[in-house]
C-alpha cells in the first residue's frame, strides 16, 4: 500500500471520529432536551444519521487499510456516504434557526456550532475522494 493510500485512509478514519464527537458534543454541555430540539429540526434523525453513516465509512476505511476490502469498492462506498453525511447535514444546517440550541439551553458559545459539524462532515468525503484517486 502506497504512502498516499494509507494517509488517505487515515484521514477519512480521523475524520469520521470528528464528526462522531462533534455531533455527540451538545449532550454533554446541554440538557438533552435543548438538544433534541436543536437536532429535531429536519424530519430524519440527523444526528444519528451522522454517527451511522460515519461509523460505517470508519469501518470501510478501517478495512481497507487492513487490506481486507477491495480499494475501489471502499473508494465508492466512502465516498457516497460521505456525500450523503454532507448533504444531510447542510440540509440540517441550512433550516435550523442560529439560535435553536442557544435559546433552549442558554449556550452562547454553541451559536454557529452547526456550521462546525458541517464543515466536519466535508472531510469525509474529500478523504474518500482522495483515497479514489489513489486507488483509481
Amino acid at each position: 500500500m502506497g504512502m498516499h493510500m494509507s494517509k488517505a485512509l487515515k484521514a477519512g478514519m480521523v475524520s469520521c471520529l470528528v464528526v462522531v464527537a462533534l455531533v455527540s458534543l451538545p449532550y454533554f454541555v446541554a440538557p438533552a432536551t435543548a438538544v433534541s430540539v436543536y437536532y429535531d429540526t429536519i424530519p430524519v434523525p440527523v444526528e444519528l444519521l451522522d454517527v451511522l453513516l460515519s461509523l460505517v465509512a470508519f469501518i470501510a476505511f478501517g478495512s481497507a487499510l487492513r487490506g481486507r476490502s477491495d480499494p475501489a469498492t471502499v473508494a465508492g462506498v466512502t465516498l457516497v456516504l460521505g456525500g450523503f453525511l454532507a448533504g444531510i447535514t447542510l440540509w440540517w444546517a441550512v433550516v435550523t434557526p442560529a439560535s435553536t440550541l442557544v435559546e433552549a439551553a442558554r449556550m452562547d458559545a454553541l451559536n454557529g456550532y452547526r456550521w462546525v459539524i458541517f464543515l466536519a462532515t466535508l472531510a469525509v468525503p474529500t478523504s474518500a475522494g482522495w483515497y479514489a484517486r489513489t486507488v483509481l
